[in-house]
C-alpha cells in the first residue's frame, strides 16, 4: 500500500479522535463499573466480561478465554502490520483500583476501537488484548507464551499517573533466585570438610551491597 500523505494521516487521526470522543460515555461507564467491583489477579471475571461486552457493542468483537487465560481476551481488526493495544484490569489486595487499572482498561478499549475504525484503510491490523493479573500474576507472560503476540509488530498500553506525560523512564525488572548449597561436617572433628552455605550467602549479599556505590542513579538492585 502506498504511503499515506501527511494530510491524509492528519485526517485519519482526527477521525479516530472524534470517534473516541463520541464513545467517551461508554468508556467512562466501563471504567466506573470496573472500579466499583475490584477483582484480584486471575479473578477478574466481571471486568473481563464487561470489557468484552463493551468492545462488541462498539464494533470490535473480542473473544474471552484466549491464550490459556480464563480472564484474558483478544480480537483483531484489519490485516497487515499489527499494532497491539492492551488493557489491564486487576486490582490490589486491600486497596482496590488504587493503581488505576480501571482507567487503563477503558483507555485501552477506546484506543483499540478507535484504531479498528481505520485499520483496513491504513493497511494494518489492530489486536486488542485484555491482559489479566498484572499485579504479581504475570498474566501477559502466560498469554505471550500461548501465542498472544505472534505476528505483533508493536504493543502498547497506557498507565495512569499523577501528571500528564507522553514518555516516562522505567526500570526493567528481572527476578533472580540464588540457591546456596553447603556440605555438612562435624564442627569439632572435621570442620575443614564442611562448606558453609550461609557464609556464601553473606558474601554474596556483601558483594551486591558494595556494588551499589558504583551503580548509576538509574540502576537498582
Amino acid at each position: 500500500m502506498a504511503e499515506l500523505q501527511d494530510k491524509t494521516v492528519l485526517e485519519i487521526k482526527e477521525r479516530v479522535r472524534n470517534h473516541i470522543e463520541s464513545i467517551a460515555p461508554v468508556l467512562v461507564e466501563t471504567s466506573h463499573a470496573i472500579h466499583a467491583r475490584p477483582e484480584l489477579n486471575f479473578e477478574e471475571f466481571f471486568a473481563s466480561e464487561t470489557l468484552v461486552r463493551a468492545a462488541g457493542s462498539l464494533g470490535l468483537p473480542v473473544e474471552l478465554g484466549l491464550y490459556d487465560s480464563v480472564t484474558g481476551f483478544g480480537g483483531d481488526a484489519g490485516s497487515g502490520p499489527t499494532v497491539c493495544v492492551m488493557s489491564e484490569y486487576d486490582a490490589l489486595p486491600g486497596i482496590g483500583h488504587g493503581c488505576g487499572h480501571n482507567v487503563i482498561a477503558a483507555a485501552g478499549l477506546g484506543a483499540a476501537v478507535g484504531l479498528a475504525l481505520v485499520a483496513g484503510e491504513c493497511g494494518g491490523r489492530v489486536r486488542y488484548l485484555g491482559t489479566p493479573a498484572e499485579e504479581g500474576g504475570g498474566g501477559k507472560i502466560v498469554m505471550a507464551r500461548n501465542g498472544a503476540l505472534e505476528g505483533v509488530d508493536v504493543a502498547m498500553m497506557v498507565h495512569s499517573a499523577d501528571a500528564d506525560l507522553t514518555t516516562i523512564d522505567a526500570i526493567a525488572l528481572q527476578q533472580l533466585v540464588v540457591d546456596y548449597h553447603g556440605r555438612e561436617s562435624h564442627a569439632a572433628a572435621a570442620p575443614h570438610l564442611g562448606r558453609n552455605a550461609l557464609d556464601a550467602a553473606v558474601l554474596g549479599y556483601m558483594g551486591v551491597a558494595t556494588l551499589r556505590q558504583h551503580m548509576l542513579p538509574s540502576e537498582r538492585v
